[in-house]
């Protein structure tokens, strides 16, 4: 009778072989995962959201412009404006591409279709930082101002 002699593989070939698959699969989840977490957002060192409760502006509307005057000390980069009763949300950014510095004033061109009667929401935009570029930033409604549009 002829026996065969089979060969495996040897146990620490096998071992080694096991590690290394369970690190790629490791790594292959570490960066599906990364995905779905948020990258913080700074501004002056303090994560923006926090910023938004030191925000403080005045809005008032007038024919096709929105005056905002900065009355606090944190720079706003823009505003998003929230028709009530409608649902619209319209963002209008800075014309100049500059922020609104404390006391400043910047006007802005409403959006076309906003009548005169209407009571709009101005939500300030700011600008953060993340490690690789400037993110602008929308507060939550509560830190709007109201105006109707004269």
């Amino acid at each position: 009778m002829i026996v065969e002699k089979k060969r495996g593989l040897s146990p620490v070939i096998a071992t080694v072989l096991l590690v290394s698959i369970a690190l790629v699969l490791a790594v292959i989840i570490f960066l599906w995962a990364r995905s779905f977490i948020a990258e913080t957002v700074l501004k002056g060192g303090e994560r923006v959201e926090l910023m938004c409760e030191d925000v403080g502006f005045l809005a008032e509307a007038y024919g096709e412009q929105l005056l905002i005057e900065n009355i606090a000390t944190v720079p706003i980069y823009g505003v998003e404006i929230r028709v009530l009763g409608s649902g619209e949300i319209r963002e209008v950014a800075p014309t100049t591409g500059g922020t609104i510095e404390a006391g400043q004033t910047m006007s802005f061109d409403l959006p076309v279709g906003i009548s005169s009667g209407e009571t709009i929401i101005a939500v300030p935009i700011l600008l953060g930082e993340t490690d690789e570029e400037q993110v602008p930033y929308i507060c939550d409604i509560d830190y709007g101002v109201e105006a109707v549009v004269g």
